[in-house]
């Protein structure tokens, strides 16, 4: 596995989960909707919820949950860098995580998020195609000096 290219995949996934938020907090929304939303409340057992708390605290958890998954890839590939072979189920799960994001984005999210889950996708597929460099152990050194390579 290509640990550069799994730990590019992973800034994506931390990229997009920071901006996700900032943009969350920082843009105005529709005040038209916003008030339609502070109007209406929604009953989870006990708790009145009002729609507009409810989606911010969904939307701002979720990128959260972007940069937290991240985050756990990039401490994966440092963790495992001296044996690279072992990160092959985990490239296979943030490969299908990010085609999934990337999908999710097409269909539904127009604009950045297609352009990091599109570099997340394609540096995982990097990382489970590439093989490493091939760096020559002490044993294989002793053999090509043995041989007069």
């Amino acid at each position: 596995m290509q640990l550069t290219a799994f730990r590019v995949g992973a800034g994506a996934w931390m990229f997009t989960g920071v901006v996700h938020d900032i943009l969350d907090l920082a843009l105005p929304g529709d005040p038209e909707l916003g008030a339609a939303m502070r109007a209406s409340h929604v009953q989870l057992g006990p708790i009145s919820l009002q729609a507009e708390s409810l989606t911010q605290g969904i939307s701002l958890a979720m990128g959260l949950a972007m940069f937290v998954v991240g985050l756990l890839l990039w401490m994966l590939a440092r963790l495992l860098k001296a044996t690279p072979d072992r990160m092959l189920p985990f490239g296979i799960v943030a490969l299908a995580a990010s085609i999934a994001a990337l999908g999710l984005a097409a269909l539904f999210i127009p604009g950045p998020p297609l352009v990091t889950f599109a570099i997340a996708t394609a540096a995982f597929t990097i990382a489970l195609i590439r093989k490493p460099s091939a760096r020559p152990t002490a044993a294989s050194r002793r053999q090509l000096v043995s041989r007069g390579a």
